[in-house]
Formats: structure tokens, C-alpha cells, sequence
């Protein structure tokens, strides 16, 4: 067990001791820069292409940012006292205090070259990373965690045939690591499948739903046909209504189910705080390559009525990492990762129902 997730459990669950970081900093600090301003980006909102935009300067002005410095032709940085913001003028790419995520939509420009984000990138991205208090009424206690190991049964999901290595296999080993450490400190957690057996997704959704899970945690190891030198981790939460996820055309028009809300969008921002906290504290537990925290409308993304991430952790296409991926030793630092980042998240929603 790693050393993050025992000083959490000693402290009983509710330590602000896993509020350094990108969220942490600024929730521990945010009662010297207080501003009485709504989760919601409103204001002077700018159209672009029919879509409302905020200033971003003024905006991140808001939570204690500088006037950006322009690193180099396509990156500018916002820097405040605890968090450092890159975007890249024409992409939808960004770092947050060093760690890659995606916008739904790029940066635009406006009048007088003023950098112009999207709104919902504002309202369900980065206004939960910069300040989650602002979302407290949105929180959801987190007492029962519903573990969903990837694939079962006739969908062995992705292989590494030179050694024998199938997806669903290794996701359920994981999982089950995953529930005996939150089991051993008292969490409730219900699986969508504890042995070998195929279990849809509407069904996998539904079982945790029924449950009342208050945490859907996806496990999944990964795997590209293009190259086997790719390699690292990545994390999934659900698209927002009327974003394109991150691997979907940016030209072509959005779609009924892309416009639609679903189940799962009622929980953006946490979805966020949690796939943020998951992400990088993965990252730290395996010193993998950052993929990026990403989104994406899978099924059990969008049909949960809870906060959810789906989390590729490594490989199985690249042979270096399917060899670590295939020892059990390997297989328990990532349930360590898992659960040290949901008692960061924990400590994230405790945090702001203080406020």
C-alpha cells in the first residue's frame, strides 16, 4: 500500500493532507482570494460560431491568474500562485500544472486578439480544477464504489498473444487487488463481475445504478494495432453535452447523441475533480508516459448516475510494458494508484462541503 493512501486511512478519510496539488493548493488557500462569483461562467459572454466564449484572461483574472506570458509562437501561459495553465493556440491540448488534458473545443480568437474558451470547457474543466468549492452543491458523499473490471467472458478485450496476456484477465486481477485495499478500510464496494463471465455495458451501468454507487471506477489495459512503440496511461471521463470528445472529428458537425445530455453529464465537474486526481496520482505510482486525461462518451461513462472514470493503465501492445503490466507486483501499484487517487478525490469532496 502506498505510503499516500495509509496516511489517508490513519486520518480516518477526511485529511487535507492529499490537498497538495493542482486542486489541493488552491482549496486550502481559497479563503485568501475568495471571489463571489458562481460556478456558471457568466458575464460578458462572447459568440463564437454560436457558441457562448469567455474572456480568458479576465476570467482566469478571477481565480488569481497573472496576465498570460506567451511562451512561444502557439503556447501561452497562465500562472498563479499555485497552478500553472499551457494552452496551444489551434489545438485542443493543454497543460495543468504539467500534466496533459483536453478542451472540447480550441482556444479561439476574438476582438484585439483576446483569447476566447469556450464555456463549457470553463464551467466543467478547468473552473473544477482551479476551484471545486464552487461546486459543493454538486458533490456526492462518496460511501459505496462500484469497481467495473474491463471486458469478461467472450470479450478478452486487448492481448499481448507472445505472452498470453488477455485484457480482461489482467483488469480483473486489478480489480479485485482494488477492492480488498478499500474493503480493509471499511468502503462498501460492489463489482460489476468478480470471475470470468461477459457482462454488457448497459448492464455494468445499471448494476452500479441499483447499487447506489456514489464512485464508478473503470479498469482497462490498452493496446494500438499502428505502432507497438506507443505507451503510458491515459484516463477517460465522460464528454460534456455539445463537446466532441477527444478522439472525434473537429470539423464535422455534432450529432444528436453528441448534443443530448446523458445520465452522467449531471456530474461533469466532479467527474473532472475525479478523473483529474486519478490521473496524476497514477501517473506518480507508475512513472508511465502522460496520455492525457481525456473524454469520451462510453457506455458506462454515460449511463451512470454517479461520478465515473475509465482508466487504461498501460499497453498491452508495447512490449515493455505488457511485461510489467503481466506481474502481479506491477498489477498492485495500480490498484495502490487507483485507490490513493480515489482517497484524493475523497478528500476533495469532504473539502469543499466544509467551505
Amino acid at each position: 500500500m502506498s505510503a499516500g493512501w495509509r496516511v489517508w486511512v490513519a486520518l480516518g478519510g477526511v485529511s487535507l493532507a492529499w490537498l497538495g496539488g493542482p486542486c489541493g493548493a488552491v482549496a486550502l488557500a481559497a479563503a485568501r482570494v475568495e471571489a463571489a462569483f458562481p460556478a456558471r461562467a457568466d458575464g460578458a459572454l462572447v459568440p463564437v460560431g454560436g457558441a457562448p466564449h469567455v474572456d480568458l484572461e479576465q476570467w482566469l483574472a478571477r481565480f488569481g491568474f497573472a496576465a498570460p506570458q506567451r511562451l512561444s509562437v502557439s503556447e501561452i501561459e497562465f500562472a498563479s500562485t499555485w497552478s500553472r495553465l499551457v494552452f496551444k493556440q489551434g489545438r485542443r491540448e493543454m497543460t495543468f500544472n504539467g500534466l496533459r488534458l483536453f478542451l472540447g473545443d480550441a482556444l479561439a480568437v476574438g476582438p484585439e486578439g483576446r483569447l476566447l474558451l469556450h464555456r463549457t470547457d470553463a464551467e466543467t474543466l478547468i473552473g473544477p480544477l482551479l476551484r471545486p468549492s464552487l461546486y459543493a452543491a454538486q458533490r456526492r458523499e462518496m460511501r459505496t464504489v462500484l469497481i467495473d473490471a474491463g471486458h469478461g467472458g467472450i470479450d478478452t478485450g486487448a492481448r499481448h498473444a507472445g505472452k498470453k496476456l488477455n485484457e480482461k484477465d489482467l483488469a480483473l486481477d486489478t480489480a479485485k487487488r482494488l477492492a480488498a485495499l478499500l474493503e480493509r478500510e471499511g468502503v462498501r464496494v460492489v463489482m460489476t463481475r468478480t470471475d470470468d463471465t461477459f457482462v454488457s455495458l448497459t448492464a455494468r451501468a445499471a448494476r452500479a445504478n441499483a447499487a447506489g454507487a456514489d464512485l464508478f471506477i473503470s479498469v482497462h489495459f490498452n493496446a494500438v494495432a499502428a505502432s507497438s512503440a506507443v505507451h503510458g496511461t491515459e484516463t477517460y471521463i465522460l464528454t460534456p453535452a455539445g463537446q466532441r470528445s477527444t478522439g472525434s472529428n473537429v470539423i464535422a458537425a455534432l450529432d444528436a447523441a453528441e448534443s443530448a445530455p446523458q445520465p452522467g453529464n449531471a456530474h461533469d465537474a466532479w467527474n473532472t475533480v475525479l478523473g483529474w486526481q486519478m490521473h496524476r496520482t497514477l501517473l506518480e505510482e507508475l512513472g508511465t508516459a502522460d496520455r492525457g486525461l481525456k473524454r469520451a462518451r462510453f457506455a458506462v461513462l454515460r449511463l451512470v448516475e454517479c461520478p465515473a472514470v475509465l482508466v487504461e493503465a498501460g499497453y498491452l501492445s508495447n512490449d515493455a510494458e505488457a511485461r510489467r503490466i503481466g506481474t502481479a507486483e506491477y498489477r498492485q501499484r495500480i490498484a495502490e494508484g487507483i485507490a490513493t487517487g480515489i482517497a484524493r478525490y475523497g478528500a476533495q469532496v469532504r473539502a469543499a462541503a466544509a467551505r
